[in-house]
């Protein structure tokens, strides 16, 4: 395991799914993003525009809940840079899978403003946490930068001929497609089993966190110690 877990490419990859997972969940149940903030302020300005003062209001909260999830995260990661409890992001997977399953229960799956935030304050733990591939950059919440960065790879891989930029090319565009193809699942899981659709997300997300729990318990076993 010569990189560390939260850089590995088949985890990103997975919560780039997870997380197109959450913003066409909670789009096409509520109306409103998870994370995608961008478009919660537009949606917000139109509405407040059409006097629809409520829903400007849930869609601020979501903001509000989503910049506190970074200052959360910034604060765990400073809080842990120099510690020896390593491996605590596996800690924010347990707590992402604990949480949407939560809000996949109806006594608190009605309450819309709840659940938004809910997510918009998880999601945006994991984004700052969870930032790079291999120690390339990337988002796993929403897919504007991603898609930039593809672009310019694809570019530069052309014009230059660099293995560099090419290697970096399909690195976006893998994490483009697992976004896409996260929103898609959503969207089928909602038109099947409605709003329990979100135990999926909860479901993958524990899945990634048992499978990285047991690789990290064997390297442990195997080296004699653990990597940061």
């Amino acid at each position: 395991m010569a990189t560390a877990f939260h850089e590995q490419q088949s985890v990103g990859l997975v919560l780039s799914l997870v997380g197109g997972g959450l913003d066409g969940y909670t789009y096409i149940h509520y109306g409103t993003f998870a994370s995608a903030q961008t478009g919660n302020l537009v949606l917000a300005i139109i509405q407040g525009a059409d006097g629809d003062w409520l829903n400007v209001g849930k869609k601020l909260l979501s903001t509000l809940a989503f910049l506190v999830g970074i200052m959360v995260a910034k604060y765990l990661i400073n809080y842990f840079a120099d510690s020896k409890l390593y491996f605590w992001r596996l800690y924010i997977l347990y707590f992402e899978a604990l949480v949407f399953f939560l809000l996949s229960l109806s006594v608190f799956n009605h309450f819309q403003v709840l659940v938004t935030t809910a997510i918009a304050f998880t999601a945006a733990i994991q984004w700052v946490s969870f930032d790079k591939i291999e120690g390339i950059p990337y988002t796993n919440l929403f897919t504007t930068g991603n898609l930039k960065n593809l672009t310019i790879n694809f570019y530069d891989a052309i014009s230059t001929k660099s293995p560099d930029a090419y290697s970096r090319f399909i690195h976006y565009v893998l994490v483009v497609l697992t976004f896409i193809s996260g929103v898609i699942i959503a969207v089928g899981a909602f038109h099947l089993v409605g709003v329990r659709a979100i135990r999926l997300i909860a479901v993958i997300t524990l899945l990634l966190a048992l499978t990285q729990t047991y690789k990290l318990w064997r390297f442990q076993r195997l080296n004699g110690h653990m990597l940061k």
